[in-house]
């Protein structure tokens, strides 16, 4: 899947698929694994693993994240942001634990347009 140029299935807030996981997780798994989503939240937590970046957006407590790993195409993006700003990150949704994990992900923001 064309990650850039595909629309999402869903564009929900870091809150909302929160709410939708808490209330019922298997009606939200059904809803949202495995589709394309784009979330809106606040940044909490910027890392790089492996060449990787990954950026948690903050939840509804300070114990729960989305995770969202980044494809390599966006890490030179991630390094501009800084933690608690607002961003949009477009990716699959995997699943939840005590996290929602976002894989293949790319900052969707006006200002961050991918090359």
């Amino acid at each position: 899947m064309d990650i850039k140029n595909s629309n999402p299935k869903f564009m929900v807030t870091a809150q909302q698929i929160f709410k939708d996981f808490e209330k019922d997780e298997r009606l939200a798994n059904k809803k949202y694994v495995d589709n394309l989503i784009q979330i809106n939240g606040i940044i909490g937590h910027i890392s790089y693993e492996n060449g990787m970046s990954i950026i948690a957006l903050k939840g509804d407590n300070d114990i729960s994240s989305i995770i969202c790993q980044m494809l390599p195409e966006a890490n030179s993006n991630v390094l501009k942001l800084k933690k608690g700003e607002q961003i949009m990150v477009k990716g699959i949704c995997t699943g939840y634990l005590l996290d929602v994990m976002m894989v293949r992900c790319l900052i969707t923001n006006d200002n961050f347009n991918e090359k």
